[in-house]
């Protein structure tokens, strides 16, 4: 072939890719399968050697993996920025909802909100809004109770319609103690698909698994234990046993789910119109598995606690076999969806996520460089003092606010799980030359950690984020208690100024 032809031929080829992406339906099905505590390794497409998880490789393997993807270290937080496309610092939600603080520690966290309201959580309504059939099923965690089915009937049967749901199943994680209601909650949402086939659909499955209690269906723990692995001897996990049968067989049981749930979007024929996500809500814990080249786990502001599975196919509108190292957050998920729908988020609602969709058809990147966290709190069992992050580019700061947990030594099993070092810190890493965070910078590159600082101090400003301050009954003997009383009450809120 010359030249000139095959120019040519190249071109005609972009744009009739081009095109098949323009003239893609302009409301897709939306279903966004989230687990719980399930880490960046937690898929063996993600480099998991100890279960295999062919439903979810072969999502990957005909949409995109994403190697760098983010949520905050928790769960609450993270579905509060999902439902709100906000960060914590700026909606409030920035710790689990109703978690207990050591109310001794050294420094006093300011006060959360602790529910997130239906004019802030607008994703589901902004969909509605745009023509979408809306359901749920399974944790919901962003206000009043874990068990969305619990809220089912409350306020009249209202109290899902004023976030935006028209349809929440009835799964209950209690009721089904063998699976943690992981076929239920898939039974839910294929229920919801097949009412609602004929007009675009928003499904949110917001399962409970890999989170403890370590449980599985009893053959698929027997199959593992056969394998060779140890049998759990406590359901809240240990680490000097991870991982257990009980683990794999929770890995392995919502994996067949989601090939069920996907088998039968085939079988309706809703395939190539769907837009189906699955990701991980934070870091996979530590005392039930690794987070292979990452450092630590759930709850921590290093790698392991933050960076999550993220797979995204839509055969209409996406190439297949596609691996993106894009740093994204489930902020973008926000405008991302409402793009999707073709329709805006509320004029007085401030995202701070970016349409994802030029990354997912590999027509263009992000504008932003930078990613925050804002966690001013105590999670004790998981190392983390108050602290806060940035990322931008290659580079991560993270700030402590005044106390740092040394983990040297200690393993998740230890309470308090590492040696309390009092006094602020900010350490710099390189993750593009050190993805395990091992080799702190911040010495050896002081202006970037001032001028990053120095981001993260605007970025504070811009958010109103609120602030721990020094706590007058830190008691250095039992710091960490969560059951030592608190002579003065609640923590009071402090804005830095």
């Amino acid at each position: 072939m010359n030249p000139l032809r095959l120019t040519l031929s190249i071109v005609v080829t972009a744009l009739a890719a081009s095109f098949a992406f323009a003239a893609t339906p302009a409301k897709p099905n939306i279903l966004f399968i989230l687990g719980d505590d399930f880490g960046w390794t937690g898929l063996s497409c993600y480099g998991n050697k100890d279960v295999a998880t062919p439903n979810l490789d072969r999502l990957a393997a005909q949409g995109m993996r994403f190697t760098q993807a983010y949520a905050d270290s928790q769960c609450s937080p993270t579905r509060a920025a999902f439902f709100s496309g906000q960060y914590g610092a700026r909606s409030g939600v920035f710790k689990v909802i109703h978690e207990q603080e050591p109310p001794r520690a050294y420094m006093r966290p300011p006060e959360a909100n602790l529910a997130m309201q239906p004019e802030v959580a607008t994703l589901a309504r902004t969909l509605r809004g745009a023509g979408y059939a809306t359901g749920l099923s399974g944790k919901w965690h962003i206000a009043d109770n874990y068990l969305a089915a619990n809220l089912r009937e409350k306020d009249g049967g209202k109290y899902f319609d004023r976030y935006g749901f028209d349809f929440c199943g009835t799964a209950r994680e209690p009721d089904f103690p063998e699976d943690k209601a992981v076929t239920a909650i898939t039974n839910d949402i294929i229920g919801f698909i097949e009412r609602n086939r004929d007009q675009p659909w928003f499904a949110y499955t917001a399962h409970f698994t890999t989170h403890t209690k370590l449980t599985a269906p009893k053959a698929l723990v027997d199959k593992h234990a056969a394998r060779g692995y140890k049998r759990t001897s406590t359901p809240a996990g240990r680490y000097a046993e991870r991982p257990t049968a009980e683990y794999l067989a929770m890995v392995e049981h919502l994996d067949n789910e989601v090939g069920r749930l996907l088998a039968r979007l085939d079988a309706l024929k809703l395939t190539d119109n769907t837009v189906v996500i699955f990701a991980g809500d934070n870091g996979g814990m530590s005392r039930m598995t690794g987070n292979g080249a990452l450092r630590e786990g759930k709850g921590s502001p290093y790698e392991g606690g933050i960076r999550v599975p993220f797979i995204v196919r839509w055969p209409a509108g996406m190439k297949p076999g596609a691996v993106s190292g894009v740093p994204v957050h489930v902020v973008d998920l926000y405008p991302t969806f409402v793009a999707l729908a073709g329709t805006t988020a509320p004029a007085n609602h401030k995202l701070d996520g970016e349409n994802l969709l030029p990354v997912w058809q590999q027509r263009g990147s992000l504008q932003r460089t930078k990613l925050f966290w804002h966690m001013p709190t105590y999670t004790v069992m998981y190392a983390r003092t108050p602290c806060a992050v940035l990322r931008d580019g290659d580079w991560k700061l993270i700030h402590w606010f005044g106390d740092y947990l040394d983990t040297k030594g200690f393993t998740p099993d230890d309470t308090p799980y590492g040696k309390l070092l009092i006094g602020p810190r900010t350490e710099l890493y390189n993750l593009r030359d050190d993805l395990s965070e091992t080799k702190d910078l911040a010495a050896a590159q002081p202006e970037k950690a001032r001028q990053m600082k120095a981001d993260l101090d605007a970025w504070w400003r811009e958010t109103g984020a609120k602030f721990p301050d020094k706590n007058p009954n830190y008691a250095p003997a039992d710091w960490w208690s969560t059951k030592a009383a608190a002579p003065d009450g609640k923590a009071k809120a402090k804005k830095k100024s």
